[in-house]
């Protein structure tokens, strides 16, 4: 960034008007004769003004002084610091307020030269900048001049996918959603501060200009507490988008859970801290839609969940049309609809046997409850042996599929 000076106006300083007025002089007026009686009969005596004493000038203000920003600059950072600057003159007042009457908090220097803003400023918001100084021969000048913060059209900001707070399973995968492109990915990332849960490596990964995740190595450590702080107040994320709120929030771990299926043997085993606590016969996706194979993490639970064909494109008429119906102690696993739920009655006998769901993973009544009390958001379900590639990584959360050594590469692709 250049000076903050260079280029700059001056702030125009009041000046007080004068007349010089010039003293009058004595002037004398006399009559003559050509004869002594004359004389004496025409003798006057002399004629004179009194002189008007002469106004003393007031004097003007001398000094120099320099306000930044300058008069009527717009789109200002609120980070920027205000500066009122004089190299020949003690500034004795300066007050910089909106409109509303707040004050900007601000310090001066000790020699009077220099007054600088010791706060963020507001955004879109106009300022006044006023100033009082005293020249070097003690006259008094003051000016004002007003600039406007950043605009609403040029604010940018980011919501995170944990509230403040909460616990979730060790696979919680962290996602940054930005309201404007991010241009400045590597700055942003700066910004980004992730501590705790292990306190292990951890990447980003950018899946478009207005999206980001984080993943660390392995899972968040079991029991553990994670703590962001998002720092991007200020910052230019690229195209003068400028970043709106600093966010410092936490979110916990509970103890490990985890669960297995398997398309050769038709079961789930769920594990919780690696102890095999339950193993349920399953019902996987059929040949027209199989089940995806990888890791994913619980996106969402709901004890009932209407399932629509119509999300699939299927028309009443299509071989793989379903009526629609309320699943239930429902566990999503992709956004595309891939759930962990109760199967319909009419493929109970189906259960463990063969796969007739729509990539869904079901289960028996009692199992299906079982596992929904059991499993939470973040927790892991891996499907194995299907013969069908991994969800796309954005797809839900398939970030663990992901190598570690590669997860930072937005271009490097597995099996999907």
């Amino acid at each position: 960034m250049e000076h903050p000076h260079s280029g700059l106006s001056r702030d125009a300083w009041t000046r007080r008007s004068f007349v010089t007025v010039g003293a009058l002089g004595t002037v004398t007026l006399a009559a003559c004769s050509t004869s002594s009686e004359n004389a004496a009969e025409s003798e006057v005596s002399p004629s004179t003004t009194s002189a008007t004493p002469s106004p003393t000038p007031e004097k003007e203000f001398a000094g120099t002084v320099e306000v930044y920003p300058a008069l009527g600059e717009v789109e200002i950072n609120p980070v920027e610091k205000v500066t009122v600057t004089s190299p020949d003159s003690t500034l004795t007042d300066v007050t910089v307020t909106t409109p509303e009457g707040a004050e900007l908090a601000g310090e001066l220097s000790d020699d009077g030269s220099v007054w600088t803003s010791t706060d963020n400023m507001l955004f879109h918001s106009d300022y006044t900048v006023s100033w009082q100084a005293a020249d070097a021969e003690g006259t008094a000048g003051e000016g004002e001049s007003t600039f406007s913060t950043v605009t609403s059209p040029y604010e940018a900001d980011v919501i995170v996918n944990v509230t403040d707070g909460s616990t979730y399973g060790i696979g919680r995968i962290l996602q940054f959603n930005f309201s404007e492109p991010v241009l400045n990915k590597a700055e942003v990332e700066k910004r980004i501060k992730i501590t705790g849960g292990g306190d292990q490596a951890g990447k980003f990964r950018w899946y478009n200009d207005y999206m980001a995740r984080y993943r660390p190595a392995d899972k968040w450590a079991t029991n553990s507490t994670i703590t962001l702080n998002i720092d991007l107040f200020g910052l230019d994320i690229g195209n003068g988008m400028i970043g709106n709120h600093n966010t410092a929030l936490s979110f916990n771990t509970w103890n490990k859970r985890y669960a297995l299926a398997d398309n050769l043997t038709k079961t789930i085993k769920i594990y919780v801290d690696d102890v095999l606590v339950r193993e349920n016969p399953i019902t996987l996706g059929n040949a027209e839609w199989p089940s995806v194979v990888g890791e994913l993490p619980i996106m969402e639970k709901s004890e009932s969940y209407y399932f629509n064909p119509t999300s699939l494109e299927l028309e009443e008429d299509d071989e793989y049309y379903y009526e629609p119906f309320w699943a239930s102690w429902t566990a999503r696993l992709t956004s595309g609809g891939v759930f962990v739920h109760q199967a319909l009655p009419t493929a109970w006998s189906s259960v463990g046997v063969y796969n007739v769901s729509h990539g869904c993973i079901g289960m028996l009544p009692e199992d299906a409850k079982f596992f929904y009390n059991t499993f939470g958001v973040g927790d892991i379900v891996e499907t194995v042996n299907t013969g069908y590639p991994q969800a796309d990584p954005d797809d839900g959360y398939g970030d663990w599929n992901i190598p570690f050594e590669h997860y930072s590469d937005s271009s490097w692709v597995g099996n999907w």
